[in-house]
């Protein structure tokens, strides 16, 4: 009889270790089942934001093809238009440029005498050009373009009551260095207006090809992120 006590002792302890074993093991199978569903919840996440983001630069891009609209790396729409009043050109967001468009415009074809009466009171925007440049628009290039229209600027404010031979030359040099300013500027846009057309045919080419809207959207992707390359001055 103790005999048969002490078998069914053990056939009972026996039963309880394998079935907290087995619930040991359910248990890890199930901490690793949850931390592998997180972890593709969260790549599912990821996936849908930068798909979500695509879709608004594409939608923001949509049949805009007359190079004087854009989209910026931040999903922001920039364009490139002209004042109608003076033709002077103006660039989204950039209040210093603008103003200096417009003011470098009416001088324009001037003689000597008007010029030289109206320069003087440009200082405040040609200092505000840094300031009020967008963040899309900060390349070295057009850094340094800025630097050069206020380095000349200043030297014919300097020398402004000298000899007006040397008023003439330095009036030019400054005419020199705002049209350097704005070619840039015309470059710096032109980037930007490629990369988003580059970027909308990739995208157009996958959906006409087999209609797969992810393949579309990774091709958008690829070339999309050429904009974050443009503005490399900050």
């Amino acid at each position: 009889m103790k005999n048969l006590k002490n078998v069914i002792g053990l056939t009972v302890i026996t039963g309880l270790l394998v079935t907290s074993c087995m619930d040991d093991k359910k248990n890890k199978q199930s901490d690793i089942t949850d931390s592998e569903t997180n972890q593709e919840v969260k790549l599912e996440a990821n996936s849908n934001a930068m798909y979500s983001n695509s879709d608004k630069l594409v939608a923001n891009n949509k049949n805009r093809s007359d190079g004087n609209t854009a989209t910026t790396k931040t999903g922001n729409v920039v364009t490139r238009s002209v004042n109608t009043k003076v033709n002077a050109m103006q660039i989204s967001g950039w209040d210093g440029f603008n103003k200096l468009s417009i003011e470098m415009k009416k001088i324009e074809g001037a003689d000597f005498k008007t010029k030289s009466a109206e320069i003087p009171n440009m200082g405040p925007i040609i200092a505000s050009l840094q300031s009020t440049r967008p963040d899309w628009m900060k390349t070295e290039e057009i850094t340094e373009d800025i630097e050069d229209v206020q380095k000349e600027y200043n030297e014919y404010i300097k020398e402004q009551n000298g000899k007006e031979k040397r008023n003439v030359r330095n009036l030019e040099e400054l005419n020199e260095a705002y049209d350097d300013l704005v070619e840039e500027i015309n470059e710096t846009f032109d980037k930007y207006v490629k990369i988003n057309r580059k970027a909308n045919e990739e995208y157009k080419e996958e959906i006409m090809d087999d209609g797969d809207l992810d393949d579309a959207r990774e091709e958008y992707i690829e070339e999309i992120k050429k904009l974050n390359k443009v503005a490399d001055d900050k």
